[in-house]
């Protein structure tokens, strides 16, 4: 807001005085627009004749021009009032929009706790697992303590100077094939294919159940050789034995441990009868009356006799032991009863451990060597 005083700036009169000139001009141009209007206005609502007739246009015309001549500039007479005016500026809101670019430095120290987990790739060796191959000892024994082992012959053929037997392994089942040389499995002209073949032919013509088993030594037997599927067995340095029975492999075991451990003997009966009931003639370290416990057991051994002769072909022959290839040995716990005839002595069987068919080799060394 602004005041302005005539009295305190003179310079100012004569511009003020030039505007109330110009204002007084302006006010007499709209006197004279005021007048014409009223004439124009009085014409059409009396008509032109009746303003002619009280005044003629030549004599309007006249006045309206003298008018005019004798129109003077307005000269104030007397100062000019006081005024002030108040002028009031309203300044409409401005938005103003401001880019301002700053560089700022700043200096920033800052703490930090930081948990780190890091793996760290470091080149280890290559592991290469190669699984051993198991020893015939392992396959066989395992982590028993048995000094031989009862195996089951399931097959077996001559090749050349080879026989193969294919054998089960008792605890296992598990089947597995051996190579050995002929002559170590032969004797005269039998050899362990003979065997397997007459005994199973025997089974069939009789309905019974003997079995053959190759008694396996523990001793020297991590020197065997696996090949082509095969473990071929050092021969000149195992410990062996052939032998039939009707029993299973535990009985076989029970009865050759029993007679490793002196705990049992072996007498060879034949087929002849004895002057007691249940008795047979036979042999232990000489001529002997063996005097069983039954007659089941007097029984079993002339089958066994039987048996021999018909691997030997030797029918009818009372004592199949004499020729020195197939020995019928009954394992028992004996005594010594007394004498027949003051000749003959006579063994009582004390506990009876079964009848087996040895067959003596050729070659070899014997596990039993008093079978």
């Amino acid at each position: 807001m602004v005041q302005t005083t005539g009295e305190d700036r003179p310079e100012r009169n004569e511009q003020y005085n030039k505007e109330q000139n110009t204002v007084q001009i302006t006010r007499r141009d709209f006197l004279k627009a005021l007048i014409i209007g009223g004439l124009s206005a009085a014409i059409a609502c009396c008509g032109l004749s009746t303003i002619l007739s009280y005044k003629s246009s030549q004599q309007l015309k006249e006045e309206l021009e003298k008018y005019i001549a004798t129109r003077t500039s307005y000269i104030p007479t007397s100062k000019p009032e006081q005024k002030t005016i108040t002028i009031t500026y309203i300044q409409p809101p401005v938005t103003e929009t401001v880019t301002k670019t700053e560089t700022v430095k700043e200096t920033v120290t800052k703490t930090v706790t930081e948990t780190r987990t890091e793996t760290l790739t470091t080149p280890l060796p290559i592991t290469t697992t190669v699984q051993r191959q198991r020893t015939l000892e392992e396959i066989l024994f395992g982590s028993s303590n048995l000094k031989f082992i009862p195996l089951g012959i399931l097959d077996s053929k001559v090749v050349g100077n080879n026989a193969y037997l294919r054998v089960e392994n008792p605890y296992t089942k598990a089947e597995l094939e051996i190579e050995i040389p002929v002559e170590y499995v032969s004797r005269s002209n039998i050899n362990i294919a003979d065997i397997v073949s007459a005994v199973r032919k025997y089974n069939s013509d009789n309905k019974s159940n003997y079995s053959v088993y190759f008694i396996l030594g523990r001793a020297n037997i991590n020197q065997a050789i696996q090949q082509d599927g095969k473990w071929i067995l050092p021969a000149p340095k195992i410990y062996y034995n052939i032998i039939i029975s009707d029993r299973e492999w535990e009985d076989v075991y029970n009865a050759l441990q029993n007679l490793w451990n002196g705990n049992a003997r072996v007498v060879m009966p034949t087929s002849q009868k004895g002057p007691y009931a249940n008795s047979l003639w036979g042999w232990d370290n000489g001529n002997v009356i063996i005097l069983y416990q039954n007659e089941q057991q007097v029984n079993s051994v002339v089958n066994y006799i039987n048996l021999a002769n018909s691997i030997l072909r030797t029918p009818n022959n009372p004592n199949p032991s004499s020729h020195g290839i197939l020995h019928v040995d009954t394992i028992a716990d004996i005594q010594k009863l007394g004498v027949y005839e003051n000749i003959y002595p006579v063994v009582g069987v004390k506990n009876y451990l079964g009848t087996y068919i040895v067959f003596i080799q050729t070659q070899g060394n014997q596990l039993f060597s008093n079978l």
